[in-house]
């Protein structure tokens, strides 16, 4: 049987004497024979180490579609080449997990306000009437920048009257002393 040649087939990729290719660096771990530039060591824990070029170790692509472009490229270039262990697993999992945890969200309304109700509680323990805190606490303090409760909120902090069970006796009771004020209807 004569060997087939097959006219017009390109080489396969190979890093011997490839044109362009870094040689006193590693090569990306992505790229391989098309790096160019620069590369650098990204650490992932788990005593991983990874060289990328500066496309992939970007935070642009580290976080791409959160995550997964990253994670997916490297698990299968290291199944392919049989080197995916568990250690690897790990840290791939790890910054998938860092990549798609949510940011906490601010806080809404009164309880992103807590030194804030607090002081207002101990105003209303000591005997204020909700307007005389409102109008207290609505002072802007210097170089706040965020939007202070309303009066309404205020209010409401009054008819919830938390500061009344702080110090509370046994099964719930109020702590002796505590004053309470009725709510008048209109």
């Amino acid at each position: 049987m004569l060997p087939v040649t097959l006219v017009g087939m390109i080489p396969a990729p190979t890093l011997y004497k490839a044109r362009g290719v870094p040689t006193k660096q590693a090569v990306c771990a992505i790229c391989v024979e098309r790096t160019r530039g620069r590369t650098s060591a990204v650490r992932y824990g788990y005593g991983v180490t990874v060289w990328l070029c500066a496309a992939h170790a970007s935070p642009e692509f580290q976080t791409q579609r959160s995550g997964r472009d990253l994670v997916l490229t490297l698990q299968r270039l290291w199944q392919a080449h049989g080197c995916l262990t568990s250690a690897r697993r790990r840290a791939l999992s790890a910054h998938l997990s860092a990549c798609t945890a949510r940011a906490r969200r601010p806080r809404p309304g009164s309880y992103s306000w807590p030194d804030l109700r607090a002081e207002a509680e101990r105003r209303f323990a000591a005997g204020a009437a909700p307007h005389e805190v409102a109008r207290a606490l609505r002072r802007p303090a210097p170089g706040c920048p965020g939007r202070l409760p309303s009066g309404r909120t205020v209010r409401r902090w009054h008819a919830q009257g938390r500061w009344r069970f702080a110090a509370a006796g046994p099964r719930g009771q109020p702590a002796s002393g505590a004053r309470f004020d009725t709510i008048q209807s209109r």
